[in-house]
């Protein structure tokens, strides 16, 4: 009889490659399970906004001008991170009225109690006949493509306050719900 003889094994540098390939494999399950695992069990918290705010601005300029903004805006936001904004009124310089007919497209993101919104197009309704230097600085700089404001929020009961410095604050709600009834 003779002596069992082991059985044969792998030479090293292949039992190392194997061990390597499992390490590395191991490493990038870890690294990315937990991430797929929060995006697909964190829910997605954000939902529809409407905002619509009666507005009166009377500024008067350096020189002693009056100019007076009446109308109203309308916001809406998508839960995706876009939304639209848009306002209808007036603009008084003097004595020249203008015809304010503007609306926006933007994304937006929210920061803590902050939301920086960032116009992507902007346009002139068919009534529109103010100059665009008036409305950017006297009705809303959002209405020219590539602006970028910062609101504050804060939650008010089923809705959401929103405004910045030099704008008074908007009551904004989720948009009613239909019954599937």
């Amino acid at each position: 009889m003779s002596p069992a003889s082991p059985p044969p094994t792998a030479s090293p540098p292949a039992a190392r490659r194997i061990t390597r390939r499992t390490l590395w494999l191991g490493v990038a399950v870890a690294a990315i399970v937990p991430w797929i695992a929060a995006w697909s069990l964190v829910p997605d918290k954000r939902i529809d906004w409407r905002c619509l705010a009666d507005l009166e601005f009377d500024t008067v300029t350096t020189d002693g001008k009056l100019v007076q903004v009446v109308g109203t805006m309308a916001s809406e936001y998508a839960r995706n991170g876009t939304g639209t904004a848009r306002f209808a009124g007036r603009i008084r310089e003097v004595d020249t009225m203008h015809v304010v007919h503007r609306m926006s497209e933007f994304e937006y993101v929210a920061l803590d109690s902050m939301v920086r919104v960032s116009t992507v197009r902007a346009s002139r309704l068919k009534t529109d006949d103010a100059p665009d230097d008036l409305v950017f600085q006297y009705v809303y700089g959002g209405f020219k493509p590539g602006h970028t404001d910062y609101f504050q929020a804060m939650r008010t009961g089923s809705g959401m306050s929103v405004g910045f410095n030099d704008r008074p604050r908007v009551f904004c709600a989720a948009p009613p719900t239909t019954d599937p009834r």
